[in-house]
């Protein structure tokens, strides 16, 4: 059962947690990163239509933290880099196929030891990683379905150690595990409901134990695996009483 339940969000998509406890959310609904406390407790919405500081978001998916307590959104082909207060620190992008372009900007996350950050550029099928001042360092950029290739990758974390990335590779129902300079390391997961099986696997986080969480668009749960894949535990499926019911 959950712990607790937050009402009051319009289509919540990303999720990241400050170095003081703030809950960072993008609500792709209304446009904006609302910022809750611990308890939950909506403090502030940044962008939107009466949201604090400069930003104004079209489409704010991916979200996460960087070293120095900033705010990274995923937005509509770009990623901005924000201010506690709402103000737009940086922001790059724009829609194409080249370096610092992307289509449909998914996942965000940022790694532990170098602070880079790792971007999943959904319909452009790669993972594009930039240096902490939002330049362009490389890609991840093979497409296709072997080991180590993508097919619309939505969602990024890295483990506590930042030893290794992993990649919510969305179309091809499975995660995909790498060294931070993308060497390919494994993979688990198959299309499919069976427990240890994904299904339009999107959003992904990791605990202090190194277990991987894993939202499933299609079967509308939260599947649980240990650093190596081994399957541990689902949640949810489809309905409204500790359930989950948008696929989004």
């Amino acid at each position: 059962r959950p712990l607790k339940s937050i009402a009051g969000l319009k289509r919540p998509w990303g999720i990241a947690v400050s170095s003081d406890g703030h809950i960072m959310v993008t609500e792709w609904g209304n446009g904006c990163l609302s910022i809750l406390n611990k308890e939950g407790l909506k403090l502030a919405s940044i962008g939107g239509e009466d949201g604090i500081g400069s930003i104004k978001f079209v489409s704010p998916r991916g979200v996460a933290m960087t070293h120095d307590n900033l705010i990274l959104v995923t937005d509509d082909h770009r990623i901005c880099k924000i201010a506690m207060n709402g103000n737009c620190i940086a922001s790059v992008g724009e829609k194409g196929h080249g370096r610092l372009q992307f289509n449909t900007p998914s996942g965000v996350t940022v790694s532990p030891i170098t602070g880079q950050i790792f971007i999943a550029d959904r319909y452009n099928h790669r993972i594009q990683v930039l240096n902490q001042d939002l330049t362009f360092s490389h890609c991840l950029d093979k497409q296709g379905t072997g080991p180590g290739e993508f097919f619309k990758p939505r969602g990024v974390a890295f483990d506590t150690e930042g030893s290794f990335l992993y990649v919510a590779d969305c179309n091809n129902h499975r995660i995909q595990k790498f060294t931070p300079e993308g060497k390919f390391v494994a993979q688990f997961g198959s299309k499919g409901s069976d427990p240890g099986q994904l299904f339009s696997p999107g959003a992904i986080a990791i605990d202090d134990n190194n277990l991987v969480y894993v939202t499933e668009w299609e079967n509308r749960r939260l599947s649980v695996f240990t650093g190596n894949g081994d399957f541990v535990s689902s949640y949810g499926g489809n309905g409204s009483s500790n359930q989950f019911n948008l696929r989004q």
